[in-house]
Parts: structure tokens; C-alpha cells; sequence
């Protein structure tokens, strides 16, 4: 008797064990969640005359034709990129090329973020430009944003270079901080289209860039 429940028990035990579910696996952050899921990749702009270097370069999603900003959106990182240059019927400061992409485009606002970094670049070449990086806290397990703001002028030419993205659970500082560098790079790799020219001849007949 005593032999037929120990083994009655066993059995329960074992099927207990059988229907206890699975514990499950931590998750994996994405291919390309920190932007290096790839090799950085050359973009041109034609329209707006500027070419630079996207890290994870493939896998961001393009479009430089329907809207009157480059935009580019990374689907691993949640991230997005908005590019722009323009000419200004007066003297173009980074200051003034701000305040007339805002006018436009609802971008990322400094009031209630972390700005832990300001200083200035030299892109394009010959720009006066500023780069800010910032963080936007958010509440507990919801996405924190990170944003790098470059805006820049130039004679009455302007520049604008506005990239976005969010990151949640344990490792997002981690995330937001390594993707806000990717695209430090990104940036420091503007160059205007007149100092492409030579590597990218023009094909015959191809008209020049839309204002």
C-alpha cells in the first residue's frame, strides 16, 4: 500500500512537473537595438545637398522625397532622423535656423530633459553649428527618450540635423547612451553636397537638388 502511493505520488509529481509552464527566457534586445546591429552605410541627399554615414545603415527605412525633410526611421531602435538644409533671405544663425525649424516641425524640447552635453561642430564644414544630447525621464516601465539637436548656420544657409529614439526596462540608459553616440558620429560625418561633387559625378541631363 505504502509502495502504491509513493508511486501514485510520483506520478502526481511528475505531472505536476509536466504541466508547470516553462520558465521563461530573459529577453534579448533586438538586432540593432544600440544601432550597431551593421556597419555604418553611406546616405546622399541630393535634394538638400548633403551626404553622411547611418550606422546599422540598412536597416533604416529612407525617405527623402514626400516630406520637405529627409526623415529615416531605425524600426530596432525606435529611433527616427530628420535632416534638413534651407536658404534664409538674411544672415543665418544657428539660433535663428532653430526657431525657423520649429516653426515647421514639432522637434524635442529641452524644458524637462536632461541636456548633459553642448558643444559646438564643424559640420557641414564651415557651419556654425551646436550639438545637444538630452534625455527625457520617464515614469517607472514606461520608454525614456533620448535626443541629439544640431542646428547650425552659415552666410544665409541653414542646417538641421534632428535625430530621436526610446528605450525601456533595465538596460535603457545603457541603450539611449550608446545610440545618442552612434549618431554623434553620424553627425560628424556631414558633409555638403559641393564637396561630394567629385565622387558623385552627376549623370547627364540630372537636374540640380529642389529648394
Amino acid at each position: 500500500m505504502a509502495l502504491g502511493l509513493a508511486a501514485a505520488g510520483a506520478i502526481g509529481c511528475g505531472a505536476a512537473a509536466v504541466d508547470a509552464p516553462p520558465r521563461a527566457a530573459p529577453p534579448q534586445p533586438l538586432a540593432g537595438a544600440d544601432l550597431r546591429g551593421g556597419p555604418f552605410a553611406d546616405l546622399r541627399s541630393e535634394r538638400f545637398g548633403v551626404g553622411f554615414a547611418l550606422p546599422d545603415g540598412r536597416a533604416w527605412q529612407v525617405d527623402d522625397q514626400r516630406a520637405h525633410w529627409l526623415t529615416a526611421s531605425h524600426a530596432a531602435s525606435e529611433s527616427q532622423l530628420l535632416v534638413r538644409t534651407w536658404r534664409e533671405d538674411e544672415n543665418a544663425t544657428r539660433e535663428r535656423c532653430e526657431a525657423k525649424a520649429r516653426l515647421w516641425r514639432d522637434l524635442p524640447k529641452r524644458e524637462g530633459a536632461d541636456v548633459f552635453a553642448r558643444r559646438r561642430v564643424d559640420v557641414p564644414r564651415g557651419f556654425d553649428t551646436r550639438l545637444e544630447l538630452g534625455v527625457v525621464p520617464a515614469p517607472a516601465g514606461a520608454p525614456a527618450g533620448g535626443f541629439a539637436l544640431a542646428f547650425g548656420g552659415s552666410a544665409k544657409r541653414c542646417f538641421a540635423f534632428v535625430y530621436t529614439t526610446r528605450a525601456a526596462g533595465a538596460g535603457a540608459e545603457r541603450l539611449l547612451a550608446e545610440r545618442l553616440a552612434a549618431m554623434t558620429e553620424s553627425l560628424e560625418t556631414v558633409a555638403q553636397r559641393s564637396a561630394l561633387t567629385l565622387e558623385i559625378p552627376r549623370a547627364p541631363g540630372r537636374q540640380g537638388p529642389a529648394r
